[in-house]
């Protein structure tokens, strides 16, 4: 009984960092990088994608979990007029890189797939979850009717952005581990 309690807490306390980790990296995105926001939801430059991979390869479903809070959170004040834009943005945000994970990763254990991981199949990793992100939400937005939506157009910038700053946070803590490895010896 104690050991489950310790679980749930711990998986609690994980969903939540991820999703307060998640809308400081939103936040920090925008600032960084105000001037090239293409739209509203859609910068040239996206470091949050990158995070969602970190904590979804990390994390698993407690990270794609604190994806979706952490979205929630960031869009209830912009989409308040369509609560279920709201509610199916954060499931597309968290979840997208999840089933991306769950489907390359072909029924591997992820602590197998991340012992296992190339710098090609990381790469591939990146431009197909940055693919599947940026159709989805432009999918979820065009059917739900949010405004000023134009899918053939706004999906290119979207990809970009979520590619461009997924291999961006990648290296960065590429950079970090490498650090680490060195002041540990």
């Amino acid at each position: 009984m104690k050991i489950a309690l310790k679980e749930a807490f711990e998986t609690a306390a994980l969903t939540l960092g991820s999703a307060v980790l998640f809308a400081g990296f939103f936040h920090f995105n925008g600032w960084l990088f105000a001037s090239l926001s293409y739209a509203e939801s859609i910068n040239w430059v996206f470091l949050p994608a990158g995070f969602r991979i970190v904590l979804v390869l990390i994390l698993g479903l407690p990270g794609a979990t604190g994806i979706m809070l952490g979205t929630w959170y960031l869009d209830q004040g912009s989409l308040d007029s369509q609560p279920w834009l709201v509610l199916l943005t954060g499931v597309v945000s968290g979840f997208t890189p999840f089933a991306v994970m769950k489907v390359l990763a072909k029924g591997q254990q992820t602590a197998r797939l991340l012992q296992g991981i190339t710098t090609q199949s990381l790469l591939n990793f990146t431009l197909i979850f940055a693919a599947a992100s940026a159709v989805t939400h432009q999918l979820l937005w065009l059917v739900m009717e949010r405004a000023d939506v134009n899918i053939w157009v706004d999906v290119w910038p979207m990809f970009i952005g979520d590619a461009i700053g997924s291999l961006l946070m990648l290296y960065a803590f590429k950079l970090l581990l490498s650090q680490m490895k060195i002041k540990a010896l």
